[in-house]
């Protein structure tokens, strides 16, 4: 269960934001009424895509372990955060969501993503 200084999210398997907590909302700077239908990958600078997009690849088919991350604000600020989603998936096993949470963290030595 988040806490106030957590956030839960839901994505599509693109990396719409079908659902985001206050606290992500207000890290990255949209209001809340504003985020639903946004891509995940809006709020990751250009040069960590790649990266990002290998980790959230990952989150459609395994619980990985947390890892942190930079994300964009709208206004362009890089703030640190930590994630740790899961795939939802039908009786099927088939994966049609990922769920996250997400915490403010402290930027990692190597100025990249990284696993905690």
């Amino acid at each position: 269960m988040p806490t106030p200084d957590t956030s839960a999210l839901i994505f599509d398997l693109s990396g719409r934001i079908l659902f985001a907590g206050t606290y992500f909302c207000d890290l990255v700077g949209v209001q809340h009424d504003q985020i639903a239908g946004r891509s995940y990958f809006d709020f990751v600078f250009p040069e960590d895509w790649q990266d990002a997009k290998k980790q959230f690849k990952t989150c459609k088919y395994v619980i990985p372990p947390p890892y942190t991350v930079k994300l964009r604000t709208v206004k362009g600020d890089a703030i640190w955060a930590k994630f740790q989603c899961s795939p939802k998936q039908n009786e099927s096993g088939r994966a049609y969501a990922i769920t996250a949470t997400i915490a403010a963290a402290e930027q990692p030595g190597n100025g990249g993503a990284e696993k905690s």
